[in-house]
């Protein structure tokens, strides 16, 4: 006699573990119920000059001699901190003030279209939503108006930034690509405790969305006779004029969603690890990929990415191992490998823990060098990701395409 009936031992053991991570929340948080109940913490100038892209003294030179700058708050030790939208405010006046040039400027101009990009692989266990997490809030932090996207059912990143549609009800990504009465994109996004960042969040729905396009590949009413591949860029062009940057995390295995938000994009970010094994499951990858957008281009044949670039994680540069492997993907993919691999460090293990981008930490809750390490490993990316946004939108000259 077999004992369990699977769908009630599993519901059972979820809802245990659900209260408990709740518990767990509750403890972390108090004297708040949620993380989004308080604002993002303050930055020192430092801080500020390194989100602005600036010299620090030529920073703190431009806070004594350009009108208007806000002045921030004095804390505890005489030290001056500012809030990102502070931060925010000072680079805007600093660019009218032609003390930011524009290829540093992290907003579109009338003619820059919007910068679509997503962080897409089949292969699980690369850092995925991690990269995608850090990245968002980072280009954030930047000063770019960024909207993040969750397309895998599992949600991490909409659980980072404490948006939880599958706990709240709230509308989310699969109420606006679903078949039948989708809603707008407006209806669903939603603003975050983080200056310059909205979610459109994902949900166990999304798993619908999949059965829903398998059955009927017929046109989607209210939706303008659109195919399964177009409704994210449908989606997207209501709000094209809000966004400087949509970063888009996709599940790790090849499905509808992820075909219709990478058919949307204007660039590509495949993570790998530096293992043997993980390469040769790149390879796979990139032939199945292949394959599979050479069939959407049958019938978009126009279809062309500003970008396609691949970034390392999980990387130890004291491991022989993982050294030749870094080398021998230079060696082969050249300019199309982000020159700085995302770093495998305890500082980003720490924050994930707690639910939180790097950004969001105090560099004091951790040892300096380690948290600085990761620090100039993914602002290093940002730098390569912006300058790849800056040469699609003719502010810096063009290379030859990664």
């Amino acid at each position: 006699m077999h004992p369990f009936v699977g769908s009630e031992r599993l519901s059972a053991q979820g809802q245990v573990l659900s209260d408990a991570l709740e518990q767990q929340a509750a403890r972390f948080l108090a004297p708040d119920t949620r993380k989004s109940d308080k604002p993002l913490r303050r930055f020192l100038i430092r801080e500020a000059a390194t989100a602005l892209r600036l010299n620090y003294n030529s920073f703190r030179h431009y806070l004594k001699t350009v009108p208007d700058l806000p002045a921030g708050t004095i804390e505890s030790g005489n030290r001056r901190t500012f809030s990102l939208e502070e931060v925010h405010e000072i680079q805007s006046k600093l660019y009218t003030a032609g003390k930011i040039p524009v290829d540093l400027f992290p907003r579109r101009g009338p003619d820059d279209q919007l910068s679509v990009i997503s962080v897409f692989q089949l292969k699980g266990g690369v850092a995925k939503s991690t990269l995608a997490v850090n990245l968002a809030a980072f280009l954030a932090w930047r000063g770019y108006r960024v909207l993040a996207i969750d397309v895998d059912p599992q949600s991490s990143l909409s659980d980072v930034f404490d948006v939880k549609p599958d706990l709240d009800g709230s509308a989310s990504l699969y109420d606006v690509m679903r078949t039948v009465d989708p809603i707008p994109i407006t209806d669903a996004i939603q603003s975050t405790y983080y200056p310059n960042l909205d979610i459109l969040p994902g949900s166990l729905s999304m798993t619908e969305f999949e059965y829903e396009t398998a059955a009927s590949f017929r046109k989607v009413k209210g939706q303008g006779g659109a195919p399964w591949h177009k409704r994210f860029t449908q989606a997207l062009d209501l709000v094209d004029s809000s966004y400087d940057v949509v970063i888009v995390d996709t599940p790790p295995h090849l499905s509808f969603s992820v075909l219709s938000a990478v058919h949307a994009s204007t660039g590509l970010l495949m993570p790998f690890s530096p293992g043997m094994l993980d390469i040769v499951s790149l390879q796979k990858f990139l032939f199945l990929a292949s394959d599979t957008l050479a069939a959407i281009e049958a019938h978009e044949p126009d279809k062309r990415y500003d970008f396609m670039r691949y970034v390392m994680t999980r990387y130890n540069p004291n491991d022989a191992a993982q050294l030749q492997i870094w080398t021998f993907m230079k060696a082969h993919f050249g300019s199309s490998l982000m020159d700085t691999p995302f770093l495998q460090s305890t500082a980003i293990a720490d924050a994930g823990n707690t639910t939180e981008t790097l950004i969001e930490v105090r560099p004091s809750e951790f040892n300096r060098k380690t948290y600085d390490r990761i620090f100039e490993s993914l602002q290093s990316i940002v730098h390569d990701l912006e300058d790849d946004i800056m040469r699609a939108w003719g502010r810096i000259d063009n290379e030859e395409a990664a």
